[in-house]
């Protein structure tokens, strides 16, 4: 019987959470999936990734000092 059939099995939910317990990451964008009702756990290949579209990233701007070494 393929997994797809047994989706409301409890042994597969406890394989889920535990999979993502330990990758709460998401596979797509290596965001953070804050619960575990938004991630899309795959059990064959133990990764997970958000249910929906993954957010935008975060854009971090860093400013460079100015160099006091003559140029």
């Amino acid at each position: 019987m393929p997994l797809s059939g047994r989706y409301r099995d409890p042994i597969l939910e406890q394989i889920a959470r535990d999979t993502f317990a330990l990758f709460p990451q998401c596979h797509r964008c290596g965001q953070r999936v804050e619960r575990f009702e938004d991630a899309d756990v795959k059990i064959h290949v133990q990764r997970v990734i958000h249910r929906d579209s993954c957010p935008t990233a975060r854009v971090v701007e860093r400013t460079i000092p100015p160099s006091d070494a003559p140029g």
